[in-house]
């Protein structure tokens, strides 16, 4: 099998000669900058860093890279066709930090001292009152892509690799809210100002629709696999009840799946951190094919429950190694035992792509990650 074909299979809950393998081009599945240069330099390589996500100081893997770990997926490099200026989005800096806000009026603040990220540090609507203090909000216009970037995508089917698209238009229905009128305004609105709420989604959904649009006049045919973001959860549970999710929320990412799939795409993947167990019935109603990033140290989130309850429904993609513990503070010997019980659990009869939960982050020793990546290689075939 070749990659692609490798991908297809396990997402259709068969068993490929393989488990297929995402590290750095998947939704959740990349490198922070720090980690990235400890492999370049593990694999004597030089090459410049390109950050993909300036908060959470991403970069995108090389496909030399990505080759030498033989991965299966490439993601697809966007190259934004600005269609207007943002009254939000700059950049500044003071004596101690690094601020950035964004074209969604979100601010961002990274330490000068031992800064590794970006923390969100004010919204745009967190001093709102009412609908139309909301209406005062300057929506960002969604990019158009140029049709020289299809090629890429072109050349990655020909020579046999899956494809995936792992950026967004924003954040979530349920998490866009918070970056623009703080978490607790914008749960509080959901349970007394509804209205408010959904408002705001029907106009999301709207942009993001159109976003979609554009990015098919450019890939039509060409992605594999979509991805949406939208935190649901945190370590011991939602953030919210599964009513408002089932009934607020995914309603409108299943309108959204239904658009994307009929213009092509076969399979979607979720990212939703946390302890999402609970909704998990309803995602998978709601025409998500792939959860990411299996967060198995949160509650009621066990590969083996996860796999035994919902494992004919939806392919886990990420559950290879815990990021939180395991991967960064345990042994060598640790990060084997888990990547190789993980893999034997997760990879029965398909509905599998090994990843890490969540990315690589800088606290990780190259010694651990190789232990996983070796690990991986010694026991991907069926």
């Amino acid at each position: 099998m070749n990659s692609r074909e490798r991908l297809f299979c396990a997402l259709n809950h068969k068993e490929p000669d393989r488990i297929p393998l995402d590290l750095g081009a998947g939704c959740s599945c990349k490198f922070t900058g720090y980690f990235y240069v400890k492999l370049l330099d593990y694999f004597g390589i030089q090459e410049d860093l390109v950050y993909n996500h300036i908060p959470y100081q991403l970069v995108s893997a090389s496909d030399k890279v990505l080759d030498l770990l033989k991965c299966d997926v490439r993601s697809a490099t966007l190259h934004p066709i600005p269609q207007s200026e943002s009254p939000y989005a700059k950049k500044w800096e003071d004596e101690d930090s690094y601020y950035l806000t964004n074209s969604w009026g979100a601010q961002y603040r990274m330490p000068k001292q031992n800064g590794l990220y970006y923390d969100l540090v004010g919204g745009v609507l967190q001093d709102a009152e009412d609908e139309e203090d909301d209406e005062k909000f300057v929506w960002p216009v969604p990019d158009k892509f140029p049709l020289a970037d299809r090629k890429q995508l072109e050349d990655y089917h020909a020579v046999g690799l899956a494809t995936t698209l792992s950026e967004q238009f924003g954040n979530g229905f349920l998490q866009q809210g918070p970056l623009m009128w703080g978490f607790e305004n914008w749960f509080a609105m959901l349970l007394t100002e509804p209205e408010r709420c959904t408002a705001f989604m029907d106009k999301l959904l709207e942009k993001k629709i159109e976003y979609y649009a554009n990015i098919f006049e450019t890939y039509n045919g060409v992605i594999d696999v979509c991805s949406e973001a939208d935190d649901f959860g945190e370590q011991r549970g939602l953030f919210v009840s599964p009513k408002i999710v089932r009934d607020m929320i995914l309603p409108y990412h299943k309108k959204l799946n239904e658009f994307i799939k009929s213009n092509g795409v076969p399979f979607m993947t979720l990212h939703t951190c946390g302890s999402v167990e609970a909704a998990l019935p309803d995602i998978i109603e709601a025409g998500f094919d792939c959860l990411n990033p299996v967060q198995i140290s949160a509650a009621n989130m066990s590969p083996e429950h996860l796999k035994k309850t919902y494992g004919k429904d939806i392919t886990f993609w990420g559950g290879g190694i815990n990021t939180q513990s395991t991967l960064p503070n345990g042994t060598p010997e640790q990060v084997r035992e888990e990547t190789k019980r993980n893999m034997d659990i997760f990879g029965q009869d398909g509905g599998f792509v090994f990843s890490t939960v969540h990315n690589v982050q800088d606290d990780v020793p190259i010694e651990n990650f190789i232990a996983m990546w070796e690990t991986f290689q010694d026991n991907c075939k069926y």
